[in-house]
């Protein structure tokens, strides 16, 4: 049921990214458009997470693509002050394609592989063996802790920004870009605390 929630929301605030990209003007700031750019792709990723069966983009070309998201907001950082938000979309990015480089998906494990043997009186043995799959997870859980933790102290951190934004009517851009990055970094967190 929470898979289903966070799946909406994630889904609304993605849209709503992509409408504030399509309805940008020309003076507005570049921050918000690369920000929308980045949560857009975030959402996205997120979704052909959640949605797996419908999206059949390989995980390399999605890691490849956060990567490389990464950089750009790398390269925002260095030019462009204050460099906290870039940064937080380059953790954010590199944490997206850890997801899908480094997550190993649930094999089926067979149930009940039956094995005989004969015994010296000529009797057969049946044993049973189970043979247990590799669960799913991560390749190095240490680092999916340490971005699931970020990803809550994010979602934390927008929480309170959503209640600090002044309410106004001509200005909505910091209300939804709080709700954005709150509804985005508690998604992810989830996902990081599902897939351990």
């Amino acid at each position: 049921m929470l898979d289903l929630v966070l799946t909406a929301a994630v889904i609304a605030v993605t849209l709503a990214c992509l409408v504030r990209l399509a309805l940008r003007r020309g003076d507005a700031p570049h921050t918000e458009g690369s920000v929308d750019v980045a949560h857009a792709l975030m959402g996205i990723g997120m979704v052909a997470m959640f949605l797996s069966g419908l999206v059949r983009l390989p995980a390399a070309v999605w890691a490849a693509l956060f990567i490389a998201n990464a950089a750009w907001m790398a390269v925002l950082a260095l030019r462009r002050r204050p460099a906290g938000t870039y940064l937080h979309h380059v953790v954010s990015g590199l944490a997206m394609a850890y997801m899908f480089a480094a997550a190993r998906p649930q094999e089926p494990a067979p149930r009940g592989l039956s094995l005989s043997t004969a015994h010296s009186s000529g009797h057969l043995h049946g044993a049973v063996a189970v043979v247990e799959a590799q669960p799913a997870g991560f390749a190095f859980p240490l680092v999916a802790w340490v971005l699931m933790v970020y990803c809550a102290l994010s979602a934390g951190f927008a929480g309170t920004d959503l209640l600090r934004a002044p309410p106004t009517c001509h200005r909505p851009a910091p209300r939804l870009t709080a709700i954005t990055e709150l509804v985005l970094s508690l998604s992810m967190a989830y996902m990081f605390l599902t897939m351990l």
